[in-house]
């Protein structure tokens, strides 16, 4: 009787012989597909990356296309200029570390105090430095 039906069953594309089949419950690829190998986030280049991307800006009425870094360094500039001495001091410790050693003097920053600077400048310090700085604070 299984003779019968061995004989009768038809071997074809798509008809693979009883024997040769796949067993019921055991997949054809047990390992299957290997799974990416997870690459390291390197954020130097992340950071490179979205550092070197230019955004079109307004500046005194026309479109000019900038990179985001130089808009930052622009931002810290204005920051300085307008008084903050937290981001004068950076800007002032990255041109010591970035300019060209040829092109950096050799001084070094010093600070003092309200006293020292009255003896060495005079007594009305403050209202020269105000008169000097009057030009830029007009033009905000």
């Amino acid at each position: 009787m299984s003779d019968k039906s061995a004989e009768a069953y038809e071997v074809g594309y798509g008809k693979p012989p009883t024997a040769t089949r796949f067993q019921k419950g055991r997949s054809g690829n047990p390992s299957g597909r290997p799974k990416k190998s997870a690459q390291p986030l390197d954020l130097g280049l992340i950071l490179e990356a979205i550092d070197n991307e230019e955004i079109v800006v307004r500046e005194n009425g026309k479109r000019k296309p900038m990179k985001k870094a130089e808009i930052q360094f622009r931002q810290q500039f204005t920051k300085a200029i307008n008084g903050d001495l937290q981001t004068a001091r950076l800007l002032v410790q990255m041109a010591e570390e970035y300019f060209a050693p040829e092109a950096s003097a050799d001084w070094e920053t010093e600070v003092i105090g309200v006293t020292e600077a009255k003896r060495r400048f005079g007594s009305n310090w403050p209202k020269k430095i105000d008169e000097l700085n009057a030009p830029y604070r007009s033009s905000r």
